[in-house]
């Protein structure tokens, strides 16, 4: 009989913390996603809608996504071409 009760009480902690741990990984990714949309309104991001954005890039590559834990303002600003002004050469005219 009490075997049979610290088995029963091992079975519902270890469904309990699988049941847990779940919950967490889907609210995990809810709290990424909401970081992504943070960082892109803060980083002043040229983005008509932030949380469309973000959804192209979870789409485009989750791990990435998942690895940075949706900071992904500072990644994009690295990839954007340098924005760079035609120099413009002054030379003076001789006459």
């Amino acid at each position: 009989m009490k075997a049979t009760s610290i088995m029963l009480f091992i079975i519902a902690v270890e469904i309990a913390l699988l049941v847990g741990l779940k919950v967490e990984e889907q609210y995990r990714e809810v709290r990424y996603f909401n970081n992504c949309v943070q960082d892109i309104k803060s980083s002043k991001i040229k983005s008509d809608d932030p949380v469309a954005f973000c959804s192209g890039l979870v789409r485009q590559d989750p791990y990435l996504f998942t690895f940075n834990k949706g900071k992904v303002a500072k990644y994009l600003k690295e990839n954007e071409p340098q924005s760079s002004e035609p120099k413009s050469d002054k030379k003076k005219e001789t006459k």
